[in-house]
């Protein structure tokens, strides 16, 4: 193989033997397996493990007597602690016998309280308490004088010696209380004795107790000298301490419980670094040294003989490199001799084909991999390749695996140039394409369908750079509109791009796009907008997008479809509308015609009567300025009222474009009640409106909002008249508030209300509950308020009992102007449900 000849004239040029056999070559032992290199290096071992040891032993030893010592000095101290808390316990305990004899007033209490204090410094407070937890004598108890240790302030001491003083009464004997704490951190602790005479319990002694205190009196001064001694609470904190001195890792140190007082108070001694062992740490110097010295002369024989294989091992690291480099390649390696025989395959070659060594190396073409169907060409390429003639971007070919399968792959042949300089055969490297080959079929078939999607939509779709116009896409439809200038993309985009948005700096664009938020880019840049192109006159609905482009740069994708059928069946509709809002008017008025007429003949009649009883007096001869004024002035009266009567009609019927303007309220109301009441007062039902002073104006057609308001008040007279014929003074209320930026109108009825099935279905084209109606008044009335940007709706006047009193149909309007937003973009009231109270 072509790595054991390149091995073997590497080490025939080292100077090893070329006859020497594989095992001299490839299995040489290593350098420490030699007896007179492994028995130095064995002694030394043996005996750094001896002495460390015997070192080790002494050491622990050593440590041993110090955790001994150390444990009898924790004891020691404890028992000097224990023993001064149990001698104060007893002389409180005395006491407590005598108060509960009677033996003891106020003076010899305190003489009583004075000893035992001033025999026991650490006590800083001792006072008899009564069951109701006061002192019995509230001067009884002087503090010691000169005594400096920490107290704590009113309320901690209050907090003190009250702690464990019902655990006391309860248990009848002495009690020592919890840990109590200053701000600073001291603590304090109180032993309750409790003074029953019989079974009469008079209160007990309590007596607080520094823990400062206890430290600095019951420790006797050798043992400060020689340790650090603390106590510690239950959470291992130090309350106190003999030393400042900080505790290092290496400390030892002992804990023992403190009992008493108990409550987790524990005494903990720390030992003071010993004095250096200068025997043991000369020994171990001394067996470092030794070592060290063995170990460099080891070394120095480890070097000598070191060099004399480096030459040997240089040869094996380099074949061995050599064939884990080739085995590890996933490229398929061929070597060719002039004639066109195999020579060599690394695995990886054999891996991709299926073949074996055996089957490849020492063949002639046809080879095995060769398919049979493609012999000509495949001999073709390896004629090509002995010449000298084969291309440097190699041969794509098909391969013939062992099973029979094949793959696609590339082929690329190099010349194979020995050490003298001469060639001696040809270098071939495989690669398997099957999969990049099959990716870039699909890629080619993904795009054809993207592409043939795009030129079948009736949309145009551009897609224009963002640092300068140029078209960088556009389809079919596009370019049949605007051909293939970015004109048509700017004037449907517009006017052009935002100048902050577009920079000559295409990259940082793409990642200002990038990192805003979806929400934000779809605002911002993905609205829908209708553009209307005078040029080809078509309405347009545009979208537009960032993206980033094929080649990094930030475009403008933008796709525009064609709207202006909808926008014409648009038109269409809303001129339908219109006549139909005008249709709806009229039949308003035809069913109201015989009502207008009676309301009518009344001034008329009127007017009659005065003009008659008028010429009557002039014919007299009777008649004055003073008799002929009165009656003059209330026919001009009647004759206003017939006039404004046909002025409302004419002005309700009247066909008209919409036209929006500014209107007060209170006008469109009034002039609804008054054509309304015709109605109303024929069927004796009372109008009754609810405006508040101050109304503002709002931007409306006054015309198309009096017929809702008409069609309503319409709508609850009959009502009314056809659920409670017989009812005492019926009402219909009109209410006017203000709501949220809204004019809310809300009209009032008494009638049967509305059923939850009919509430679904009121505002639907031709639905009526009427029998002879048609069904488009109120959808009319609901079109004509969501033109103005509001709401209408239905509700039930629902009593406490749940009886339904009649219907309420709101009506709520913006206010401001007709093009804006009013109150910063409010919207109007969400409806309420059926069943909701007024």
């Amino acid at each position: 193989m072509l790595t054991e000849r390149l091995f073997s004239r590497s080490a025939r040029a080292a100077g090893s033997p070329a006859d020497s056999s594989p095992s001299t070559r490839w299995h040489h032992g290593p350098w420490w397996s030699n007896s007179y290199l492994l028995t130095p290096l064995l002694s030394i071992l043996v005996f750094l493990v001896v002495m460390s040891l015997i070192l080790w032993s002494l050491n622990r030893r050593e440590q041993q007597q110090q955790e001994d010592t150390l444990y009898r000095n924790v004891a020691w101290a404890q028992q000097q602690i224990r023993l001064s808390m149990t001698g104060a316990q007893e002389q409180i305990q005395a006491l407590a016998r005598d108060l509960a004899a009677g033996h003891a007033d106020e003076h010899s209490f305190q003489v009583s309280t004075t000893d035992i204090m001033q025999g026991h410094p650490e006590i800083l407070y001792m006072n008899w308490y009564t069951g109701q937890q006061q002192p019995r004598w509230p001067n009884a108890a002087p503090p010691v004088l000169g005594q400096r240790l920490a107290r704590p302030n009113d309320a901690q001491m209050d907090e003190a010696v009250k702690a464990g003083f019902a655990e006391a009464r309860n248990t009848r004997r002495q009690v020592y209380s919890p840990l109590i704490y200053d701000d600073l951190g001291n603590g304090f602790i109180t032993l309750q004795t409790p003074i029953f005479r019989d079974r009469d319990f008079l209160g007990t002694i309590a007596a607080v107790f520094s823990v400062e205190g206890i430290l600095k009196r019951d420790i006797p001064p050798e043992l400060s000298a020689k340790y650090k001694i603390s106590i510690i609470d239950v959470n291992n904190r130090e309350l106190t301490t003999t030393s400042t001195r900080p505790r290092l890792p290496r400390d030892m140190f002992y804990d023992l419980p403190l009992d008493p007082p108990g409550q987790g108070i524990s005494v903990r001694v720390y030992a003071f670094p010993q004095i250096t062992n200068f025997t043991n740490n000369t020994l171990v110097w001394l067996v470092a040294g030794l070592s060290c010295f063995v170990l460099w002369s080891l070394w120095s024989l480890w070097k000598h003989t070191r060099q004399r294989f480096e030459a040997q091992q240089a040869l094996y690291a380099e074949a061995f490199f050599r064939r884990a480099m080739e085995n590890s390649v996933l490229i398929g390696m061929r070597v060719l001799d002039m004639h066109g025989r195999i020579t060599h395959v690394n695995p990886a070659f054999c891996r991709m084909t299926g073949w074996d060594e055996s089957d490849l190396v020492g063949k002639s073409a046809p080879f095995a991999y060769w398919p049979r169907d493609a012999y000509p060409e495949m001999q073709r390429q390896l004629d090509m390749t002995l010449r000298g003639k084969a291309p440097s971007s190699g041969f794509e070919l098909r391969v013939r695996r062992k099973d029979g399968s094949t793959f696609h792959a590339r082929l690329y042949v190099s010349p194979l140039i020995d050490s003298s300089g001469r060639q001696t055969g040809w270098m071939s490297s495989m690669t398997d394409i099957t999969e990049p080959k099959r990716a870039r079929e699909e890629l080619a078939a993904a795009h054809e369908r993207f592409t043939t999607v795009l030129e079948s939509l009736d949309a145009a779709v551009s897609v224009l750079a963002a640092d300068e116009a140029e078209l960088l896409f556009a389809n079919r439809y596009y370019r049949h509109l605007f051909g293939i200038r970015p004109d048509g993309h700017l004037e449907l985009a517009g006017g052009g791009f935002d100048s902050s948005q577009a920079s000559s700096d295409s990259i940082d664009m793409v990642d200002t796009f990038v990192g805003l938020p979806a929400a934000a880019l779809t605002e911002s840049t993905a609205d829908a907008q209708e553009i209307y192109i005078a040029g080809i006159q078509k309405w347009f609905e545009v979208r537009r997008q960032y993206i980033q482009w094929v080649d990094g740069h930030l475009a403008q994708m933008q796709i525009a479809t064609d709207i202006t059928t909808r926008k014409r069946a648009q038109e269409l509709a809303r001129q339908q509308d219109e006549k139909l809002q005008f249709t709806s008017r009229l039949m308003t008025m035809g069913e109201m015609a015989s009502s207008l007429a009676h309301e009518l003949n009344q001034p008329l009649a009127a007017i009659n009567n005065y003009c008659s009883g008028t010429v009557a007096l002039v014919k007299s001869g009777r008649t004055t300025p003073d008799n002929l004024l009165p009656v003059l002035e209330k026919t001009a009266q009647q004759a206003v009222r017939a006039g404004m009567i046909i002025k409302r009609i004419r002005e309700f019927v009247k066909r008209s474009e919409p036209k929006r303007q500014a209107t007060r309220v209170a006008d469109i109301v009034a002039d609804a009640v008054g054509l309304a009441e015709i109605e109303a007062r024929k069927r004796r039902i009372r109008i009754v409106t609810d405006l508040r002073s101050r109304l503002p104006v709002i931007y409306v057609d006054p015309v198309l909002i009096e017929q809702v308001l008409v069609n309503l008040l319409k709508n609850g007279v009959e009502a009314m008249a056809e659920a409670r014929p017989n009812a005492v003074d019926p009402v219909i209320r009109v209410v006017v508030r203000l709501e949220s930026g809204f004019v809310c109108i809300s009209v009032v009825d008494q009638g049967p209300g509305v059923d939850e099935a009919t509430a679904e279905r009121l505002f639907e084209p031709f639905y009526s509950t009427k029998s002879d109606g048609m069904g488009m008044g109120l959808n009319i009335c609901r079109s004509i308020i969501e033109s103005h940007r509001g709401r209408l709706w239905v509700v039930n006047n629902v009593e406490s009992d749940g009886h339904i009193t009649g219907a309420t149909f709101h009506c709520s309007l913006p206010i401001g102007e007709p093009d804006g937003p009013s109150n910063g973009g409010s919207e109007a009231p969400t409806p309420q449900t059926v069943t909701g109270e007024l």
